[in-house]
């Protein structure tokens, strides 16, 4: 007997998958998240103006200068007598011109020395140097010992130029040539010439006071005279720092004249 083929059963079908079901869309979020949401405040414009903050200023330690007074300020002649008259002095001799005002200018020629280009006779005179050219305890006073210490030190230059206007004071008055101050003169191109006693000293420094006595007694005694060139030339000189320096202030440097000239006293 023919078996019977088993009966197949027909596939049931899947249940659908279930899908969780998604919460449902409040669309009313929104109101409440406007309501707990705070109102923001406008941005500032890009390009206004902000306000600068300047850095705190930084502390510097403090560094010490010397004071500076108004004698440090002075050049050397600025704090002499005559001042003026010792710079117009220096720039007539072409010293001023030089470095370091001329104090340390050696003329190879003549030897003279310093701003106010002392030739060894001149120091001779006025006692810093001795006849065999030695430097004297005059000079030794004011640090002087030699010839290259007197050109590196202005201050010993200065009170050697004291030394000189006063010795040529001294000469010009025992000569009797600074009875002339206040005269007028006649020069050699017929021109007046007032005198004065800086103007004489000035003279005096540039020439030899023996060679301003002598112009000033040709001038007086002799004016039609002839002279040689060499005394043409020597006048020549002497007339020219009359005249340069007859407006240019001058108090006597002799010791016993400044003390009476600080007292108020005649400067004689």
């Amino acid at each position: 007997m023919p078996s019977t083929p088993p009966t197949r059963q027909a596939a049931l079908p899947r249940p659908p998958a279930v899908t969780p079901a998604r919460a449902a869309k409040h669309r009313d979020f929104k109101p409440e998240l406007a309501r707990a949401t705070p109102v923001a405040s406008p941005s500032p414009a890009r390009n206004a103006a902000r306000p600068v903050i300047a850095p705190a200023p930084v502390a510097m330690a403090a560094v010490a200068r010397p004071a500076v007074t108004a004698e440090a300020a002075l050049r050397p002649w600025e704090g002499r007598p005559n001042a003026d008259f010792r710079h117009r002095i220096a720039q007539a001799e072409r010293s001023a011109e030089h470095a370091q005002d001329g104090y340390g200018l050696r003329n190879p020629s003549s030897g003279a020395l310093g701003r106010y280009q002392f030739i060894p006779m001149t120091l001779r005179d006025i006692g810093w140097m001795d006849g065999a050219g030695a430097w004297t305890p005059a000079a030794a006073r004011h640090g002087v010992t030699d010839e290259a210490g007197f050109l590196r030190s202005p201050a010993a230059q200065e009170a050697a130029m004291s030394d000189y206007l006063a010795r040529q004071e001294t000469i010009l008055a025992r000569g009797g040539t600074l009875e002339a101050a206040g005269a007028t003169i006649t020069a050699m191109d017929g021109s007046t010439i007032t005198l004065t006693e800086g103007a004489m000293v000035a003279a005096a420094h540039r020439r030899g006071a023996g060679m301003l006595a002598r112009y000033l007694a040709h001038r007086r005694d002799t004016p039609d005279a002839a002279l040689t060139p060499a005394q043409r030339s020597a006048f020549d000189s002497v007339e020219h720092r009359l005249r340069s320096f007859a407006e240019v202030a001058y108090v006597s440097e002799r010791p016993g004249n400044r003390m009476m000239a600080r007292r108020g006293g005649p400067a004689a």
